[in-house]
């Protein structure tokens, strides 16, 4: 009986030795396998899940919801409603948006939608600069009273520096 215990042992030992090469090739092909499936749905073939919202506030750099919601009203007006859901947020938060630029003379609403506020020249709100050229031809040459220059034309700074 010994005699067939050591054969049988002596055949499973020989068996096994013929099989260990096929069982590391099954495992570098299993991991290969795996890689390629991890590439395939990594580079956008597969199912891969769908990228998570960042929430907060937005990074330096990026344009703030303001900015978004007035590049929607230059491009021709746009509603609450139809702005929110472009810019996938709610639109309670675009009405006090909203509010803020037409509070501050940016935007105006007409009819349903917002639109950007051209104001004329003689609104109140609106800021008339002064002509460069009217400002040099009008000018007062009686010596008028600028208090960063001196009769001689030196700043008032540098006048220790001139003198020395």
């Amino acid at each position: 009986m010994a005699d067939t215990a050591d054969r049988i042992l002596t055949d499973l030992r020989r068996r096994r030795d013929e099989l260990r090469p096929l069982v590391t090739e099954l495992e570098r092909i299993e991991a290969a396998i795996a890689a390629l499936e991890r590439a395939n749905t990594s580079n956008g073939s597969g199912a891969a899940p769908a990228p998570k919202r960042r929430r907060g506030r937005p990074r330096k750099g990026e344009p703030n919801r303001t900015d978004q919601f007035l590049a929607l009203v230059r491009a021709g007006g746009a509603s609450i409603p139809a702005a929110a859901k472009e810019l996938g947020i709610g639109p309670n938060y675009l009405y006090r948006l909203a509010n803020t630029l037409q509070a501050e003379g940016t935007i105006r609403k007409q009819g349903r939608e917002y639109v950007m506020n051209v104001e004329s020249a003689d609104s109140d709100n609106a800021e008339v600069l002064p002509n460069p050229e009217e400002s040099e031809s009008g000018r007062d040459d009686s010596g008028g009273n600028d208090d960063l220059v001196t009769d001689e034309g030196v700043n008032e700074g540098t006048r220790e520096i001139v003198e020395e």
